[in-house]
């Protein structure tokens, strides 16, 4: 299996992450130059299929959270860890959600990452809070 370089294992977390000041994308013309954004799904994703996002009018809306500050950047092909310094959360409203994975696209909803939770589905009753912690997600190309 081929390798990728510490250099461009860094220039790719970076062009492709909220890196950049107010969680903006590093310098790659094809993603947008506003927030990028966080989005939850009920089912999961794959590199082929998005997975499908909870509904708005639920405590969540849909096309994710932008994040708020800019991760810290790759160094030496090192994981880029979000959100940086403040916690995303939602609260559901109306009905239970159960939330399998993620996406990290750019503010034109282009996905970038994705995952699905560890342990999930992750239930989470009406009134309940979600929260994504500080660093909580670790985005690497190992």
């Amino acid at each position: 299996m081929a390798g990728v370089t510490d250099t461009l294992a860094t220039k790719i977390l970076n062009a492709t992450l909220p890196v950049g000041a107010a969680g903006i994308p590093g310098t790659w013309t094809a993603l947008s130059a506003s927030a990028m954004k966080l989005r939850l799904n009920s089912t999961a994703s794959t590199a082929g299929t998005i997975g499908t996002e909870l509904g708005s009018g639920s405590g969540y809306v849909t096309g994710g959270t932008a994040f708020a500050n800019a991760s810290t950047a790759s160094s030496g092909g090192s994981a880029v860890t979000c959100p940086a310094t403040a916690a995303i959360s939602w609260t559901a409203s109306g009905t239970t959600w159960s939330i399998v994975s993620f996406d990290i696209t750019d503010n034109a909803g282009v996905r970038t990452w994705f995952a699905n939770w560890n342990g999930q589905p992750i239930s989470v009753a009406d009134g309940n809070t979600f929260q994504v912690a500080i660093g909580a997600i670790s985005v690497d190309v190992s």
